[in-house]
């Protein structure tokens, strides 16, 4: 099949409604907010929602609740329930203003199809020499091991390789069934060359594991640029990804434009890509010299073109379905901060 047509397989979106959470949702005293990852329980209805607040709001945690939209809009977030992330030793994690213990940074969530148990990522904590991870836990938050990653993506500062700290683990998705696991880092390894500004994208990587870890396959993903110059910080990657069947995934790249001190502008975009058109870099220690086949992409949204889709969008899962047609499921990392909205987005998919 050719590329073209592989593409042409292409998923169309409608937006159903928005919401804005109200910035006052709590639960047992931990409030809702900085949500980098989401997943949609089929078997019971429930949403779970991490945060990456690193335990100070409240100890790391994902949220419980219950998420109401229709063919005709966005109704509301219930909340139900907030379940703190556990150690080993059943202990939570540390937060800033201790002085040693890991800062956990959770970025991504996902339920086992097969076990109904939890898949999260943390970006690591590289300044206690905390590497990323990819952990497992129950229901109830309470440690189930951890799931292996490539030796690449821990940091080497000392060697000026590896993952660049704040710029790793973000993105994660099952196979439908629970065959695989992919991970997607959010920016470049340092020698896989520079990170993406207005100019130019940088290359990330996007990995096939299987369910203990073993690495089956890995390609390289062209970022876009930064969308638009910034006064002080700028920066593009990938903030989630999530798995169409067994051979595309869908995309999500954000930029974050930094204008006056502290303030940031987002621009989200949403691509389908199909792992066939890719060519497999697993045994590749750099990207830099002979560039890879990087994965053809397709534009699905720009969300600066959508009503209500310019925000920090971190979370992405399957809906419920409506008049058996999936929805995807969209929400908002809102970094605590005052002037930047918790949003949910609902699309129809045809």
């Amino acid at each position: 099949m050719s590329l073209g047509a592989l593409l042409g397989l292409a998923l169309s979106l409608k937006l159903i409604g928005t919401l804005d959470l109200p910035k006052d949702l709590t639960v047992d005293g931990a409030p809702l907010g900085g949500v980098s990852g989401v997943d949609y329980d089929r078997r019971t209805g429930d949403w779970l929602m991490i945060s990456d607040d690193r335990s100070d709001k409240a100890p790391a945690r994902f949220f419980v609740g219950r998420l109401d939209y229709d063919a005709h809009g966005v109704k509301g977030l219930r909340l139900t329930g907030q379940v703190p992330l556990r150690q080993p030793d059943g202990s939570t994690f540390a937060g800033s203003r201790s002085p040693s213990g890991e800062r956990v940074d959770a970025e991504a969530l996902r339920i086992d199809p097969r076990t109904s148990e939890l898949v999260w990522t943390s970006e690591g904590d590289a300044a206690r020499g905390f590497d990323p991870s990819l952990r497992r836990m129950n229901r109830a938050g309470a440690w189930r091991g951890t799931i292996s990653t490539p030796p690449a993506f821990r940091f080497d500062p000392a060697k000026a390789e590896g993952a660049r700290p704040n710029q790793t683990f973000e993105g994660v998705s099952f196979s439908p069934g629970g065959r695989w696991l992919w991970l997607a880092m959010e920016a470049p390894l340092v020698e896989d060359g520079a990170v993406s500004t207005v100019a130019q994208g940088g290359v990330t990587r996007i990995t096939r594991l299987d369910r203990s870890g073993r690495v089956m396959a890995q390609y390289a993903y062209r970022l876009d640029p930064v969308q638009a110059a910034a006064l002080h910080r700028g920066d593009n990657g990938v903030s989630e990804i999530l798995a169409v069947d067994d051979r595309r995934l869908l995309v999500l790249e954000r930029s974050g434009v930094e204008g006056e001190p502290g303030r940031f502008a987002f621009h989200c975009r949403l691509y389908l890509v199909d792992l066939a058109t890719g060519q497999d870099i697993a045994g590749r220690r750099s990207l830099l010299g002979a560039t890879p086949r990087t994965l053809a992409k397709r534009l699905l949204v720009n969300f600066d073109h959508v009503p209500g889709g310019a925000v920090n969008l971190e979370a992405m899962t399957w809906g419920r379905e409506l008049g058996g047609k999936r929805t995807l499921v969209l929400l908002a990392d809102d970094n605590f901060a005052t002037d930047q909205a918790q949003r949910v987005l609902v699309f129809g998919v045809r």
